[in-house]
């Protein structure tokens, strides 16, 4: 009877332990950021941990190594890119990925410490454009919505200066670093956090803000097409895409980064619904 007593203490001890343990309750996800979201996705991974979730945050600092670490299954999804860049370099390497939903878009904008207005940019300025090829895609677009560049049909948001149709005042585009932006140009295109990072003032040295707000300019969470069903990643979404989340956005980023909440449903046919 003693035996049985103690054999019944310690299986209660040990069933009490396994339910109180984390890795039970909580189901891991990987996720692949950009190191300046940290502040996002530890906020949605406070709210996750109430959720039964346990969110990891991998930080990648390259679009394709955070495409490819998903398609591997290195990672459960990546909050990392835009619907344009998702576009181009998915059909271009085959990956098996689809969007589970929008995030936010990031402004661009143009920035000057030696002209007032787009206008009084003379012929043959320099302009200092981002040297990765996706934001120096956005950058021609931000040109050509200010009236100084004009694009090739078809232009989808990537490329380079051979999608230029007409330049009429013979800037000469410089693509640099973004923290060598203002060195050697008359003309910055740029994010507003890397602006102030380089010591401009928005008030001050703002020719153009805001840039292009087009849906292809959505940044996405992605995941592999046999998971896009999965609960988990699905609860993840509505944590995101919450209006708390929202308000903590524009709170912790002050206009640097913009809340645009899609959910899949609408985003089944971005292809089209996106274009410039």
């Amino acid at each position: 009877m003693k035996k049985w007593l103690i054999c019944s203490f310690v299986l209660v001890i040990l069933v009490s332990f396994t339910a109180c343990s984390p890795s039970a309750e909580h189901e891991s996800i990987k996720i692949g950021i950009a190191e300046s979201d940290g502040a996002i996705w530890n906020y949605i991974a406070q709210k996750a941990e109430e959720a039964g979730l346990d969110i990891q945050l991998i930080p990648f600092s390259d679009y394709a190594e955070s495409d490819i670490a998903l398609a591997n299954k290195e990672i459960d999804a990546n909050a990392f890119q835009t619907i344009s860049y998702f576009q181009s370099f998915t059909q271009k390497y085959k990956l098996n990925l689809t969007p589970l939903g929008t995030t936010y878009i990031t402004p661009m904008g143009i920035y000057s410490k030696r002209y007032d207005r787009i206008r009084d940019i003379p012929r043959g300025a320099v302009v200092s454009v981002p040297d990765k090829a996706f934001d120096f895609g956005r950058a021609l677009t931000v040109l050509q919505e200010a009236g100084l560049l004009t694009l090739k049909n078809g232009f989808n948001g990537t490329g380079s200066v051979d999608m230029i149709k007409d330049n009429p005042r013979h800037l000469k585009l410089k693509a640099v670093r973004q923290q060598d932006a203002v060195s050697g140009a008359d003309v910055f295109v740029m994010k507003p956090s890397e602006a102030k990072k380089a010591g401009l003032n928005p008030k001050k040295h703002t020719l153009k803000s805001g840039g292009p707000m087009s849906g292809e300019e959505m940044n996405l969470i992605v995941v592999r097409v046999e998971d896009q069903d999965r609960e988990a990643l699905q609860t993840i979404l509505e944590l995101y895409q919450a209006d708390d989340t929202a308000a903590f956005i524009e709170k912790e980023y002050q206009g640097d980064l913009v809340p645009a909440f899609l959910p899949l449903k609408r985003l089944s046919d971005w292809k089209n619904e996106f274009k410039h």
